[in-house]
């Protein structure tokens, strides 16, 4: 199962990049839909909100009131965090159960708008960041959703800011023009990039030498061993260690607002060293489920002590990732 974590700030335009990944087959659990069903009327979620909030978040109907309860928690963080409580263990939950109901072999898109806000980047094989300059984003607010400029600029203050988001991207999607442009990278994203990548993983090998040319949906990325080391440590089990070397093409961690200053890095080597009480086979197994499958460079232990050889199932990446054991303490 190939794991995407989809997100973007509001009005960037991620909803179109969501419907548009399940008409093309993905799997998606929209945690926005998840979190309204969470308070939908009768609902316990409901309740809670009404308690938290009090009964003027309540519409005529007995209805979640939602522009009145926006008003309160984007004006007031420790309003928003209350809420947040409620909503994301909810969420997460039935998340969970539905994930659990996809194919082996599916892509599955987590479409959560908070993904970086909230720490999940590092648990998905990729993450995809819909992106655009801030003004756009005002601009569309005003226009299509008939916010005040005032309402709109508070909203995208609520998140994170576009260098934190940018930052944990494998894949962008810039959207600073027309829906067609959008369309059209997102199915190039998908066709050159995501397929591949599931079906390299379904079928636990390597993805082919790059030969040169960037795969789509590397545009924007930055930062490429940080990310790795994020992904590879969530994934191992405890007492195993990730020990980054040469070729990562680090760049600095953060992007500059309304600009193309990205750094497209698609090499690296990892280590990974593991005690030998944890065993190399467990941590193997636990850096292929990351998206790296082992090779048929993979060898019993050797001098250097290396005893496993992986690299990266994704189609735009050239990174190798060696398992080796760690010198028992004196």
């Amino acid at each position: 199962m190939l794991r995407i974590g989809l997100t973007g700030g509001i009005a960037a335009g991620k909803s179109a990049v969501s419907r548009q990944l399940g008409d093309l087959g993905a799997v998606v659990v929209d945690a926005d839909l998840l979190a309204r069903r969470a308070v939908e009327p009768g609902s316990p979620g409901l309740d809670e909100v009404v308690a938290a909030f009090g009964p003027e978040v309540l519409g005529a109907d007995g209805s979640l009131d939602r522009p009145a309860l926006g008003r309160l928690v984007f004006a007031d963080g420790s309003a928003r965090e209350r809420l947040n409580a409620i909503i994301h263990p909810r969420v997460r939950a039935e998340a969970s159960r539905l994930i659990g109901e996809a194919p082996d072999d599916a892509v599955v898109v987590e479409d959560i708008p908070l993904l970086v806000e909230t720490g999940q980047a590092s648990r998905f094989h990729l993450v995809v960041v819909v992106d655009a300059p801030d003004e756009v984003r005002i601009e569309r607010m005003i226009g299509q959703r008939g916010m005040e400029r005032g309402d709109a600029e508070r909203r995208i203050a609520a998140q994170a800011p576009r260098p934190v988001r940018l930052r944990e991207a494998d894949a962008v999607l810039l959207n600073d023009r027309g829906l067609g442009d959008l369309h059209a990278a997102t199915a190039a994203l998908w066709d050159g990039r995501i397929v591949p990548f599931r079906d390299n993983l379904a079928a636990g090998r390597p993805a082919a030498r790059r030969l040169g040319r960037a795969p789509a949906g590397l545009a924007g990325t930055s930062g490429l061993g940080r990310r790795l080391q994020a992904k590879l440590t969530a994934a191992l089990p405890a007492g195993a260690v990730v020990e980054p070397e040469g070729g990562t093409g680090e760049a600095p961690d953060t992007v500059s607002r309304g600009t193309s200053a990205y750094d497209d890095a698609v090499s690296a080597v990892v280590r990974v060293g593991v005690p030998s009480a944890v065993g190399p086979g467990t941590a193997s197994m636990a850096v292929a489920g990351a998206g790296f499958p082992r090779t048929g460079s993979s060898r019993e232990q050797s001098g250097d002590g290396i005893c496993a050889v992986h690299r990266a199932a994704d189609p735009a990446l050239d990174v190798t990732v060696l398992v080796r054991t760690l010198p028992d303490p004196a």
